[in-house]
């Protein structure tokens, strides 16, 4: 029998995923106090892709995708495939056929914390995949998951429902709970940085007020930062 498989029961408002897609992963991860970003080995195979959409996520025994396929029948259009493959990533969970497949359901792309293959034909879909690398050796099929629990995504939890957003950058995952909330953050965060972007090309701002005495000063004051210290346990 089946470990767990599930539907997704919770998804956020179209509106708030959209404004979340709107917004780069940095300024996302920025505005939940630097949380939500996966490792920097999940890398997008086109970096001129996009992707953002709710999390179908998926447990895989080693080397085995028959979860993956299963996952493939409970998603809705706007979902994002999140597969956490055990730690295993010299065999693949993905390649064209099964990107394609995906794309045919309405999902709107893949985060997959293990490896792919078939990369041209997956980048002739408009398909954005994020993964951890890519080798050529293909996933059995013969071992029972998980879908739609909380799984760990290069060192991100995701649960069944997150926004998930993927850029140039990277990824990051916005909790369903506080989807809302980040937005709203996010979009402040952006509005500030846009304006230190323009104040720093504006040339009639001279650079005494642009770059005086700053938070840089403020924050090297007596009692604001600690003396670094080398680690005991390390060589000096």
């Amino acid at each position: 029998m089946y470990k767990s498989v599930n539907r997704v029961t919770r998804r956020v408002s179209p509106s708030v995923r959209d404004r979340l897609g709107r917004i780069d992963t940095a300024t996302l991860s920025d505005a939940m106090g630097r949380h939500g970003a996966m490792s920097h080995r999940m890398r997008p195979l086109d970096i001129d892709r996009r992707l953002v959409g709710t999390a179908v996520t998926v447990h895989c025994p080693a080397g085995d995708n028959l979860m993956v396929h299963k996952a493939l029948q409970l998603g809705e259009p706007g979902d994002v495939l999140v597969v956490d493959t055990g730690g295993t990533y010299d065999a693949t969970v993905i390649g064209r056929n099964m990107a394609l497949f995906a794309h045919r359901m309405g999902f709107v792309g893949a985060v997959i914390d293990g490896s792919v293959r078939d990369r041209s034909g997956i980048m002739a879909i408009p398909f954005p995949v994020f993964c951890m690398g890519i080798v050529p050796r293909s996933a059995v099929k013969q071992s029972l998951g998980s879908v739609n629990v909380p799984v760990s995504c290069a060192g991100v939890v995701v649960s069944p429902g997150d926004v998930v957003v993927g850029d140039e950058d990277g990824v990051v995952v916005v909790p369903l709970e506080i989807a809302e909330q980040v937005a709203d953050a996010a979009e402040e965060r952006l509005r500030m940085e846009d304006q230190q972007m323009a104040d720093v090309q504006d040339e009639d701002l001279p650079l005494e007020i642009l770059y005086g005495r700053t938070w840089v000063d403020e924050r090297m004051e007596p009692g604001r930062c600690e003396p670094f210290q080398i680690p005991g346990n390390l060589p000096v």
